[in-house]
């Protein structure tokens, strides 16, 4: 699959649709999240994936949407073995689940999808600190999940800096890559 056909379909399976506190569209996860990961170095099967996430994360949506776009579309067994490891590793450390300790929480063997993670919580944290931070009813359990999610992924706050970094002046653009280490 082309990175563009992904990025096309997950612009039409989030059209229209917005966050309800914030307002702002989806869309804008996977805009930022690119920038993310051209700051990283990614790939484009890496960012096709990151593109096609959120259509397959949901249990209660992931057999139709896969009968319904991945049986359509070409996606490559590369490309849909990082969107469903991602998957995996998402959903085992959600914020509903406990992740007070950076090491309890796993991480892949597949680097491609730790930086498909790693773009997804800067995003996720950087929109939570602007829209979310001492206003929502968990914002302190958030604010430790996000910070334990960025150490287990070994994002120092310097480098997170770095990867937010101008990521909301344009809708998907390069930057300078940032090595996470």
């Amino acid at each position: 699959m082309k990175f563009q056909h992904a990025y096309l379909c997950i612009s039409a399976y989030y059209h229209g649709k917005f966050a309800k506190r914030s307002k702002v569209p989806y869309m804008n996860h996977i805009n930022e999240g690119l920038n993310i990961l051209d700051k990283l170095g990614a790939d484009r099967d890496t960012k096709a994936a990151y593109c096609l996430h959120p259509i397959f994360q949901e249990d209660n949506v992931l057999l139709n949407n896969f009968n319904q776009i991945a049986n359509r579309l070409d996606i490559s067994s590369r490309v849909m073995l990082f969107v469903m490891e991602y998957r995996n590793v998402a959903n085992r450390g959600l914020s509903c689940y406990q992740v007070d300790n950076p090491d309890h929480i796993y991480l892949s063997p597949i680097a491609e999808v730790n930086l498909m993670l790693v773009a997804d919580k800067v995003q996720n944290r950087k929109d939570f600190l602007k829209y979310h931070l001492n206003t929502h009813e968990k914002s302190m359990e958030l604010d430790i999940y996000f910070k334990n999610w960025l150490r287990a992924l070994k994002v120092t706050e310097a480098m997170y800096e770095k990867l937010i970094e101008g990521i909301e002046t344009c809708t998907y653009g390069k930057f300078e890559p940032v090595v996470i280490g």
